[in-house]
């Protein structure tokens, strides 16, 4: 009985995966946000000249940022940010950490310009692809503190795949994201859920 519950609950596990909803918007269904197919929107929408931006005018962006008929944008958070260090860190905790490594596959030490999923992505059913990621730190919603005298702020460097901190009047790139799943007027439950709730229920009819 432990081993089909097991299953079970693999089977639920094995769906997650990123999902195309139109109008420039994927979902990651494992975080529940809903990120931008363009990974430097801020350039594209005309908003900056290159996209680059300090921190505090990054989170100013993001933040009354509309997009698909919604607001309430932000930078991509940290998590548990890890502890601030001269030497890079690949992690997968945080957004885009979990963006990354866990969705897009990349490897430490390789550039997010490198991954298939750039140029000809295959994911949640889907065959559209993100666009416009740099090959450079992206900023993070969190602050570190002061360092040194200089105010700093978490980033994601995809040229690597790791956490740093830099000085908040750096120029870097902002990707931002949105709580939920803002793509689809109403989602309809996964396959496997409906397979584990089954399984669930023939446990209790064979308990019985």
């Amino acid at each position: 009985m432990r081993s089909l519950i097991f299953l079970l609950l693999l089977s639920f596990n094995a769906t997650a995966a990123l999902y195309d909803r139109g109008n420039g918007l994927i979902y990651d269904n494992v975080l529940d946000i809903t990120w931008l197919q363009d990974a430097n929107y801020a350039q594209t929408s005309g908003y900056d000249a290159d996209g680059r931006m300090d921190w505090d005018a990054s989170i100013t962006w993001a933040k009354h940022l509309e997009y698909g008929g919604y607001d309430d944008w932000r930078l991509p958070s940290a998590g548990n940010p890890p502890p601030p260090s001269f030497f890079p860190m690949p992690l997968s905790t945080g957004e885009m950490g979990h963006m990354f490594y866990n969705n897009l596959g990349n490897a430490a030490g390789f550039s997010i310009q490198n991954n298939v999923s750039f140029t000809n992505a295959t994911y949640g059913g889907g065959a559209e692809s993100f666009v416009n990621a740099q090959n450079s730190p992206y900023w993070l919603d969190e602050e570190y503190g002061l360092y040194e005298q200089i105010n700093t702020s978490y980033v994601f460097q995809t040229q690597s795949g790791s956490y740093m901190f830099y000085p908040k009047h750096y120029n870097l790139y902002s990707w931002p994201v949105h709580d939920g799943d803002i793509g689809a007027s109403a989602v309809p439950l996964p396959a496997s859920f409906w397979l584990f709730a089954s399984g669930l229920i023939s446990l209790r009819l064979f308990k019985r």
